[in-house]
């Protein structure tokens, strides 16, 4: 069998049985079992390893953050979703998508492999309102975490926070599967909430112990709400962060919001220390360049535009009336070095994309910073 083309799994654990299991398991379907000792590990060879992986083979018990780590690294970083087999286990107990082997045997072990849980099907009916409060309910919303780096040396200098909701039957759905829902059943603040609040969960250590920001999404009915600032500098509290650590993106919206009322808000965002930007400006956007005359602290350019050859003309026109602002710009979607080169030559301040990373678990960003920082050190 080509090298190329061999079954890989990957084995996260030390327990010698299950080890063994996995091993015999591998041999017998003529699959390459690449071994890690632990959880972290596995995050960190997933970083740096450009591989498939047909399954994940993961020892219990494991913590359900290390849980959605693996989880989350599966769905957004390797090449393509990836199941996740949970060994020594007859259930799983979290909405953490993955199949269970209680006994260590090779047999049982390849029989799970055939059998595990897929990724959802384009032909499932589509979730209904119920089952969306209940999946929120149950703490079913996950948070991944891109980072945004500095366009003039590519030193990391923020996150954004993005939404998944992890789903027991589903799996794991990303915001185009729940958010119109969302939307439509009145529900956004909601989720908006729980959203921020894991962000400053699972993210708060982080920026206590460096001087990255983090972004999160704001609706456009979530900052002009008074009581939303409140809450917001109160999680800050709790959190043990600054507000001044905190870019709200505020979402698009094609149609054009009461600008006196806006600016109201947005000036009371920035007296209560946080700074706020205008999200996804590009074609999707008509009535950015209104936006521009309000008190925003920066703009993030859409991705869509930023990779799409005949927008570069309304992609120059943005960046020359945001700079003539003095607005802080981030360009997104940069996934090769033409991008970034067309982006830095416009002489935007920040970027993201795939180029640098995908959107990572919480538990995933520490290992980033760490290789990418390494790997910074001995580029030419």
């Amino acid at each position: 069998m080509n090298a190329d083309t061999q079954p890989r799994l990957l084995f996260v654990g030390s327990n010698p049985a299950w080890q063994s299991a996995a091993k015999e398991a591998a041999a017998r379907l003529g699959a390459k079992l690449d071994v890690q000792p632990d959880v972290r590990s596995a995050l960190a060879s997933m970083l740096t390893l450009n591989q498939v992986y047909q399954h994940v083979l993961a020892v219990a018990p494991l913590r359900a953050r290390a849980m959605d780590a693996l989880a989350g690294m599966l769905d957004e970083v390797t090449m393509r979703p990836t199941p996740l087999l949970l060994l020594g286990c007859s259930s799983s107990g979290t909405a953490t998508p993955l199949a269970c082997v209680h006994h260590p045997d090779a047999g049982a072990v390849i029989t799970a492999l055939s059998s595990g849980r897929a990724p959802v099907h384009p032909g499932e009916p589509p979730m209904d309102s119920a089952e969306l409060a209940s999946t929120l309910h149950a703490g079913g919303l996950r948070m991944r975490f891109q980072p945004i780096l500095r366009a003039s040396d590519l030193v990391p200098i923020g996150l954004e926070a993005l939404a998944r909701l992890h789903h027991g039957q589903r799996g794991i759905l990303h915001p185009k599967d729940f958010i119109p829902l969302t939307v439509a059943c009145g529900r956004e603040r909601v989720l908006t909430g729980i959203a921020a609040a894991r962000t400053f969960l699972e993210i708060g250590a982080r920026l206590r112990e460096t001087d990255l920001f983090v972004t999160i999404n704001l609706p456009l009915s979530t900052v002009m709400n008074e009581f939303a600032i409140r809450r917001g500098v109160e999680l800050c509290a709790v959190a043990e962060v600054t507000p001044k650590q905190i870019m709200l993106e505020v979402l698009e919206s094609s149609t054009a919001p009461d600008l006196d009322k806006l600016r109201a808000a947005l000036l009371a965002w920035r007296a209560a220390g946080f700074r706020i930007a205008i999200d996804d400006a590009g074609p999707a956007l008509p009535h950015w360049r209104a936006l521009l005359d309000l008190p925003f602290d920066a703009l993030k350019l859409d991705g869509a535009m930023v990779k799409d050859p005949g927008q570069q003309e309304l992609l120059k026109t943005i960046v020359s009336e945001a700079r003539a602002r003095g607005r802080y710009l981030v360009a997104e979607g940069i996934e090769d070095q033409a991008c970034l080169d067309r982006v830095m030559h416009l002489g935007v301040d920040a970027v993201q994309g795939f180029m640098f990373a995908r959107p990572l678990p919480a538990m995933a960003v520490p290992l980033w910073l760490d290789h990418w920082n390494r790997s910074r050190s001995v580029r030419p």
